[in-house]
């Protein structure tokens, strides 16, 4: 197979110049630079309107169609924080083409694996194997990324579990989520499509790899299930964690409220100005009631502390 990377609209004749010779296949690329040689290229070979529609303006979602003589596959590779690129692709027994607005490392990546494996170079059914691969090897990468991250942020919730910024960031990583599951799911649906295609460079020799592509695809749309699902564990669990910390904050104000309860009334009843009351004219009146109200609030406080309602003892409720 013969690749030609088209930078420049300087091309003239694109078609003939690099047209197969006997069996060989030719893999075209072209970015926006490069627009008008594949418009003219797109006419030279008489491509079926629709596809040639689809190559030039894109779709929004990865999907395969199958036309007269041609397969279209709509591609999005995953870039670093989570955005994604398109490629679309355009597969012929002769010819393969591809179009990005600008350049992926994907395309060098295509490259290198067919000048290793120069076999497969023979067959245009490889070609879109590659890319379909190297862009599942590329999101599997993005899940240890994802992975590592939400590790971390549940070690954050145990750290600070009052911290508003989790929960916010909680919501962004499951906005995320949701976005990449839509993109994997389809371009898994695309694969399989892809699989059942009658075309002749879509052939058993061919299906095994697409299978492989499409268990790829299969785990990560379930580890962003498992990811949605552990982000909401882990907001359940900063909920948690807040409602236990309150709970201990309003268990200590009402034990520290039973305790001054006895004090409140003994001040009371000391402070009722009765005639007849022999502790009024005492000469240790005041010290007894005080060593009284400290005595009652010391013993309350032992019985909660041998309870294990005050502190964390780790003994049982009894």
């Amino acid at each position: 197979m013969e690749y030609h990377h088209t930078e420049t609209p300087e091309v003239d004749g694109l078609y003939r110049r690099h047209a197969p010779i006997g069996s060989e296949t030719c893999w075209l690329h072209f970015t926006a630079a490069s627009k008008v040689d594949l418009e003219r290229l797109l006419d030279a070979l008489s491509v079926h309107p629709l596809a040639k529609r689809r190559l030039l303006f894109g779709t929004d979602i990865p999907m395969a169609d199958e036309y007269e003589r041609s397969l279209f596959l709509s591609l999005f590779v995953i870039r670093p924080e989570l955005r994604t690129a398109k490629i679309y692709l355009l597969a012929t027994e002769r010819y393969v083409i591809s179009y990005m607005e600008e350049d992926d490392p994907l395309v060098e990546n295509v490259k290198e694996r067919l000048l290793y494996h120069r076999e497969h170079a023979l067959h245009p059914g490889y070609v879109l194997y590659y890319f379909l691969d190297i862009t599942a090897i590329r999101f599997l990468q993005v899940i240890d990324d994802i992975a590592d991250c939400i590790q971390a942020l549940e070690s954050q919730v145990f750290k600070t579990p009052f911290a508003n910024e989790i929960g916010r960031n909680i919501y962004r990583w499951k906005i995320r989520i949701h976005e990449l599951r839509q993109v994997a799911e389809a371009q898994e649906e695309t694969v399989k499509t892809i699989q059942h295609a009658t075309l002749p460079y879509i052939n058993a020799e061919t299906n095994p790899y697409m299978q492989d592509v499409a268990g790829r695809f299969s785990r990560v749309t379930a580890a962003l299930d498992a990811f949605k699902e552990s982000l909401s564990g882990i907001f359940d669990l900063q909920l948690s964690l807040k409602s236990d910390h309150m709970n201990v904050i309003m268990k200590t104000l009402t034990l520290v409220s039973v305790i001054f309860m006895p004090m409140t009334f003994i001040a009371g009843v000391y402070g009722m100005n009765f005639a007849v009351m022999p502790e009024l004219k005492w000469k240790y009146g005041y010290g007894f009631a005080l060593l009284l109200m400290a005595t009652t609030a010391v013993l309350i406080a032992l019985y909660f502390k041998k309870k294990g309602w005050w502190g964390e003892n780790g003994t049982k409720e009894k």
